[in-house]
């Protein structure tokens, strides 16, 4: 039986030695991307407007930016644009361009950081996952979910190079916060453990509100471990919860200016989450002081429940608004153009249309078809804390995966949550098909091949066995981007733009824009989807007119171009400018015949 504390007796060496292979394929992996992709980074290019924006956001804190002031001030252009995001993944990436500078100068090496870093955090991850994973699986299993997290394509794609995003930070502070809880379950763990936890979990939340998950899991560890044991293990979720609100008081005073420090916000560390915490924690300490009431099993139940309910309803009374979720104040028509389009908060299955969405899902979240059985096999063959780890770690499994059916960002937990029951699997798998023999060694090596690569291979043929037309590509835009720079580079120009060109043209011009794809920049996405979509000359020339619109640009064959026609009634603006039927106040520039096939441009004349 592997003891749940043995993974603190790993040393670093031991980390290192059983990560080398892994690390190895995870280069490799990288590379071969690369060469599919045809070394798209070596023309300076990244990948998804997310990269962009991060990378100018340095760019802007490098030369003479505010660090309590993070406005884009060419974005949603002129009035500027506040995006949700937090420093610790600007610093990390400021930090690779200073070092590099004196090598190769700033804005080279702040790339060339930018474009490593994924693989790098994953590289990390790594070596996380298998501390993390020590107390589950003995060392031959650790070795074996090295090697099969390696070959994971859709974990790798949240660390892929020219991705400086923090969907990587997250996946390896949850990992991390996940090996702290398999380790605070145990009577015997370290007595300043559950300081120790809190770190990940405050750099968590303060990088997303999407680190609650990892948080969840330590506090459901001990919470179980406290309602199921008692003893310890209440004092020990008091001690976490102290650290994490001071963990998060000080991300606030490193975040937020002072006279911004009372600000309520939901989609960004505020003063709302440090409160609920705070709440948790006076509810753990309150319960200390009753210790008769935790003598038995019902009351520890009772007193978790009460906890609870106090929490949420003093919070639900102060701040209501927190149950919304940070988009409910989303402007409607935001919500229909952008918002409910955008692939990373889509539904990763819809019943009606199975045939596109089917073998997608399979692909990325088919390994929990093989996980749930090995954890439930798993869960009956423990005890004690064992049980609970594998028990905590089946239900946020569960709970992940109905997260990422709703919505696609939330598919990196289930992916690295599967993994262990599946180690689990393979070796059953081993120890039945064990011994000498080329057939056994066969079935072995089959199996492993199964559990690293099945969904992916078993996804591909679906989506062959039930095809489907592909979608248009959006428009290239470096060589549009490259285009506007040279012509009007004379001063900066304000452009109105498709919604998720935005930050790309940014990063390669002096320009501005007025549309990117943020929710916080509702303004933007809204006058672009007026004028666009408008029949009105009068309207749409008013707002352009306020802004100071200088230039128009769109890409009909873009799939956002869909948005601003219309089969009914008088044409829009968008379908007027493609048919190159521009109202008096726009001049249609020519542009080189490489470009024109794709991109129209239009002059502003006031």
């Amino acid at each position: 039986m592997v003891s749940p504390l043995s993974g603190a007796a790993m040393t670093v060496r031991r980390l290192l030695l059983f990560a080398f292979i892994p690390g190895l394929l995870i280069i490799g992996a990288h590379v071969l991307l690369q060469i599919l992709a045809d070394w798209f980074v070596l023309d300076g290019r990244l990948i998804g407007p997310d990269a962009y924006m991060r990378v100018l956001r340095v760019i802007d804190l490098a030369y003479g930016g505010v660090w309590y002031d993070p406005v884009s001030e060419r974005s949603n252009a002129p009035f500027g644009e506040v995006l949700h995001w937090t420093r610790p993944l600007d610093l990390l990436l400021l930090l690779g361009g200073i070092i590099g500078a004196p090598f190769m100068g700033f804005d080279t090496a702040l790339f060339v950081w930018a474009t490593l870093i994924g693989p790098v955090l994953h590289l990390f991850s790594i070596v996380v996952l298998l501390w993390a994973c020590r107390p589950l699986l003995s060392q031959r299993g650790v070795i074996l979910l090295g090697l099969v997290f390696a070959v994971q394509f859709f974990i790798s794609f949240q660390f892929a190079v020219g991705r400086p995003d923090h969907h990587g930070l997250n996946t390896l502070l949850f990992i991390w916060q996940m090996g702290f809880a398999f380790r605070l379950s145990h009577p015997r763990a370290p007595a300043r453990l559950a300081l120790w936890a809190a770190l990940p979990a405050s750099i968590g939340l303060w990088i997303s509100i999407e680190g609650m998950v990892g948080m969840a899991m330590i506090l459901a560890a001990l919470i179980a471990a406290w309602i199921t044991v008692g003893g310890i293990f209440l004092r020990r979720l008091g001690q976490f919860l102290a650290a994490l609100c001071l963990g998060l008081a000080i991300a606030l005073v490193l975040e937020r200016p002072l006279e911004d420090l009372l600000t309520i916000e939901f989609d960004r560390l505020s003063l709302v989450h440090l409160a609920l915490f705070v709440l948790l924690a006076l509810c753990a300490f309150a319960a200390q002081a009753v210790p008769g009431w935790s003598a038995q099993k019902s009351y520890r139940v009772g007193l978790t429940v009460a906890g609870a309910a106090i929490t949420l309803i003093v919070m639900g009374l102060w701040v209501p608004g927190i149950y919304l979720g940070p988009m409910a104040a989303m402007d409607p028509l935001v919500y229909e153009v952008w918002f409910s389009h955008n692939a990373e908060v889509s539904p990763v299955l819809k019943f009606d249309d199975l045939r596109r969405t089917g073998p997608k899902t399979l692909a990325h979240l088919g390994l929990a078809l093989l996980a749930i059985p090995a954890l439930l096999y798993q869960v009956r063959r423990s005890q004690a804390e064992r049980c609970r780890n594998w028990a905590i770690l089946g239900v946020f499994l569960v709970v992940t995966l109905l997260l990422a059916l709703r919505e696609a960002r939330w598919m990196g937990y289930p992916q690295v949550l599967a993994l262990p029951p599946c180690i689990i699997l393979l070796r059953i798998i081993f120890y039945r098909y064990g011994g000498p023999g080329l057939g056994r060694a066969a079935a072995r090596v089959a199996a492993v091949i199964i559990v690293a690569t099945g969904p992916l291979i078993s996804g591909g043929l679906a989506r062959l066995a039930l095809p489907v037309p592909d979608q248009a590509k959006p428009c290239k835009l470096p060589a549009m981007a490259r285009f506007l720079a040279v012509t009007y580079s004379d001063r900066p120009y304000r452009l109105l733009n498709f919604i998720y060109s935005g930050p790309e043209l940014l990063y390669h011009t002096q320009h501005s824009v007025v549309a990117t794809p943020y929710h916080r920049n509702t303004a933007g996405i809204t006058d672009t989807i007026n004028i666009l979509r408008g029949t009105s000359d009068v309207m749409a020339k008013a707002v352009i007119a306020e802004r100071k619109i200088d230039l128009v640009l769109i890409c009909p064959t873009d799939p956002e171009a869909d948005n601003y026609r219309s089969n009914n009634g008088p044409p829009t603006l968008l379908m007027r400018l493609e048919a190159d039927r521009p109202p008096p106040w726009l001049t249609r520039v020519d542009l080189p015949p490489r470009l024109a096939r794709n991109f129209r441009l239009f002059r502003v004349y006031r």
